[in-house]
C-alpha cells in the first residue's frame, strides 16, 4: 500500500478548496468565530452564541448540496447566483431566530433547525441526479458519500485525540496550565475545517460517469448477514404484535409506529445497497428482498397508520404525532412506488423526503400550525367536560390539561387559551419578560389549573402507577421556622429503598414506618412506641392540589402530634409519592422535625 505524498495531500486540498471555495471558506470562519467566542466565553458559548452556530452548521451541507446541483449543468459559472441567493436564506434562518436562544426557550426553533438539517443532507444525496438518472452512478455515489464520511470522520478523530493526548502529556510533564477551553477549540477545528476539508476532498467531478460496481464481498456479507436478518426479526415482532392485538381485540400502543418507521427505513436502506446487483449476484435473500419486503411491510403501515390515528384522537397533533403520521403517508407512497413503478429510481426516496421536511417547517399546514390549533382545540374539549362535572377532573382529564398547558408555555402560547377560560393569563403573571423573551413560570400547569378551580375527583378510583405526586421546590425554602419552644431539631430524609436506619433525637429515637407511612418516636430502652405522628392522610389532603405540591402553603404541609410529655411538629420539605383510592406509597421524603420533651 502506498503513502499518501505531502504533494498529493496539499493538491487533493487545493482542489477541494477550487471546487468548494465558499463552502470551506464559510467552514473555516465559522471555525474561527466559534474558535474565538468558546476563548472568550468558554462554556457560555452556546448560550450566548447558538443562533450564530445553528446557521453555521445548517450552511454547511445545503452549500455542499448547491455545488453538486450546479455541476450537472453544462455552465455551472451561469448558476452561481443560486449560491448567493442560498446565503441570503441563511441570512433570514438567523434573522428569524430570537435574540438568545436558552434551554428554556421555544422549541419550534430547534424543530425547524432539524428539519433543515435533515433536508441539506438529504440534498446532498439527489443532488447531482436532478437532471438525469444513472442507478449505477448512483450507488456509486452513495458509496463515496458513505466512504467519505467514515474516511473524514476517522482522520480528523485521530487528530483530535493526538493533539488532545499532547496537551495532556504537556501539562503532566512540564507542569504547563492548559485552559479546558483549548480542547473545546481544538475539537471545533477538526471537525469545522479538518474534517470538512478531507470529506470534500474525496468526491470525484465526473459523478455521472462512475458507472462500474465493485460489490466487496464484505458488503455482501453485512447485507446477508448482518441488515436482512435485522430486517425479518423486526418483521417477526410486528407480525407477532399484530396477532397478538387480533387475538385481544385491542389497539395497536403508539410506540409500535416507531418500530415500523425503523423498519421501513431500514428497508430502504438495504434497498439502496443492492439496488444495481439485486438480480445478478447468487443470493436468495437478495434476488427476493424486492418484492417480498415491501408486500409483508404494508400489513405493517396499516397498524403504523391505526397507532398514529388513535394517539391523534386521543390527544391531538403534537409536533411528534406529526411528524409519525408525515412518515407514515410517505413510507406508503415509497412502498407502494417501489412495487409498482418500472423506473425505480431511488433518488425518489430523497426527493420525497426532502420536500417533505421544506413543506412541514412553515405554513398553516406546517407542524408548528397545526399541532397549535389541535392541542388549544384538545385543551377546549376536555375543559368544557370538566366544567359540566362541577370542576372535578379524573386522572386522565387532569394530566391532559397539564401536558396541553405544558405544551403552550414551552412555545409561550398560554395566552391562546384566555378565549377558552374566561379571563387573561396575563393577569395572573404566569409569564415574565427577561432579555425581551417572555419566559413562564415553571409550574405554570399548576398555577392555572388552581386559578380555574380545576381539581382531581377525590372519588374516583385512580391507577397506582401513574399518579405521582411531588413537592420539589415547595415554599418551605423561603420561610423561617421559629424553634424557640422546642427542645431539639432536626433534618430527617427517607425513602421506599429500605434504608431508613432510625434516628436518635434528644431522649428518642425517630423511625419511619414505610408500611403505614407514618413516623414513629420510640423509647430507645424499652422500644416503645411513645408517639405516632400520622403522614398518610396530610398527603391524601395535598392531594388536592393536583400532582405538583408546590403550591401548598406553609401551613398545609405542617403536622403536628403529642402524647404523655412529648409535643412534636413535622414540616414536609421534599416529598414523592404514589397514591391510588386505598394506599399511599412514599417514593422519597424530607421532613423538619422540632421535638419538646417534658
Amino acid at each position: 500500500m502506498n503513502l499518501a505524498s505531502f504533494k498529493e495531500i496539499s493538491d487533493k486540498a487545493y482542489n477541494a478548496f477550487q471546487r468548494f471555495p465558499i463552502t470551506l471558506l464559510w467552514t473555516i470562519l465559522g471555525s474561527i468565530y466559534c474558535i474565538y467566542f468558546i476563548g472568550k466565553d468558554g462554556g457560555d458559548f452556546f448560550e450566548t452564541h447558538l443562533n450564530v452556530f445553528m446557521t453555521l452548521v445548517i450552511g454547511v451541507s445545503w452549500l455542499i448540496a448547491i455545488q453538486f446541483l450546479i455541476e450537472q449543468f453544462p455552465n455551472p459559472k451561469k448558476w452561481q447566483w443560486t449560491k448567493m441567493v442560498l446565503l441570503g436564506l441563511l441570512f433570514l434562518f438567523y434573522w428569524q431566530l430570537p435574540t438568545l436562544v436558552g434551554h428554556n426557550d421555544d422549541p419550534t426553533y430547534y424543530v425547524r433547525f432539524m428539519l433543515y438539517f435533515i433536508a441539506g443532507h438529504l440534498g446532498i444525496l439527489f443532488a447531482p441526479f436532478i437532471k438525469s438518472w444513472n442507478k449505477n452512478a448512483h450507488w456509486n455515489y452513495i458509496k463515496s458519500v458513505g466512504f467519505s464520511i467514515g474516511r473524514s470522520a476517522l482522520f480528523s478523530g485521530v487528530l483530535y485525540l493526538g493533539l488532545v493526548l499532547a496537551l495532556l502529556a504537556l501539562e503532566s510533564l512540564f507542569d504547563i496550565k492548559i485552559s479546558g477551553k483549548r480542547y473545546g477549540q481544538l475539537f471545533v477545528f477538526c471537525l469545522g475545517t479538518v474534517n470538512t476539508w478531507i470529506y470534500l476532498s474525496d468526491f470525484p467531478k465526473q459523478i455521472l460517469l462512475q458507472t462500474t460496481i465493485y460489490f466487496h464481498k464484505a458488503l455482501e456479507v453485512f447485507v446477508k448477514y448482518i441488515l436482512i436478518p435485522l430486517v425479518l426479526l423486526y418483521l417477526i415482532i410486528l407480525y407477532a404484535y399484530s396477532l397478538k392485538i387480533l387475538i385481544q381485540w385491542e389497539l395497536p400502543q403508539g410506540w409500535v409506529s416507531y418500530l415500523v418507521t425503523a423498519l421501513a427505513i431500514l428497508g430502504f436502506a438495504v434497498q439502496h445497497i443492492i439496488d444495481p446487483i439485486q438480480k445478478t449476484l447468487k443470493s436468495w435473500s437478495i434476488n427476493t428482498f424486492h418484492p417480498w419486503f415491501y408486500i409483508l411491510l404494508l400489513p405493517m403501515v396499516v397498524l403504523l397508520f391505526v397507532a398514529i390515528f388513535r394517539r391523534i384522537d386521543d390527544y391531538g397533533f403534537t409536533e411528534n404525532r406529526y411528524f409519525v403520521l408525515l412518515l407514515a403517508f410517505w413510507i406508503l407512497g415509497v412502498t407502494l412506488y417501489l412495487l409498482f413503478s418500472k423506473g425505480k429510481r431511488l433518488k425518489v426516496l430523497s426527493i420525497s423526503l426532502f420536500i417533505l421536511a421544506l413543506l412541514s417547517s412553515f405554513g398553516f399546514w406546517g407542524t408548528f400550525s397545526i399541532s397549535e390549533k389541535s392541542q388549544i382545540n384538545q385543551f377546549k374539549k376536555v375543559y368544557l367536560e370538566v366544567m359540566k362535572s362541577d370542576k372535578l377532573a379524573n386522572q386522565a382529564q387532569y394530566r391532559q390539561l397539564t401536558s396541553i398547558i405544558d405544551y403552550l408555555a414551552d412555545r409561550k402560547l398560554v395566552s391562546k387559551l384566555d378565549p377558552i377560560i374566561g379571563f387573561s393569563t396575563h393577569s395572573i403573571r404566569l409569564d415574565t419578560i427577561e432579555n425581551s423573551k417572555i419566559t413562564y413560570h415553571h409550574n405554570t400547569p399548576q398555577i392555572l389549573l388552581d386559578h380555574m378551580d380545576i381539581k382531581i375527583d377525590p372519588d374516583i378510583n385512580f391507577n397506582y402507577n401513574d399518579l405521582y405526586y411531588n413537592l420539589y421546590d415547595g415554599n418551605t425554602n423561603s420561610h423561617s421556622y421559629p424553634i424557640s419552644g422546642f427542645d431539639y431539631f432536626a433534618e430527617l430524609n427517607f425513602s421506599d429503598s429500605g434504608d431508613n436506619d432510625i434516628m436518635e433525637i434528644g431522649e428518642l429515637w425517630v423511625k419511619f414506618d414505610e408500611k403505614n407511612t407514618r413516623l414513629l418516636l420510640l423509647d430507645p430502652k424499652k422500644k416503645d412506641t411513645l408517639l405516632v405522628i400520622p403522614i398518610e392522610n396530610k398527603l391524601r389532603k395535598l392531594a388536592k392540589h393536583g400532582y405538583n405540591l408546590n403550591n401548598a402553603k406553609k401551613e398545609e404541609l405542617t403536622i403536628t402530634s403529642s402524647a404523655e410529655g412529648i409535643y412534636a411538629k413535622v414540616v414536609l420539605t421534599q416529598l414523592g409519592f404514589y397514591m391510588d383510592r386505598d394506599s399511599i406509597s412514599l417514593h422519597n421524603g424530607e421532613i423538619f422535625l422540632f421535638l419538646k420533651q417534658q
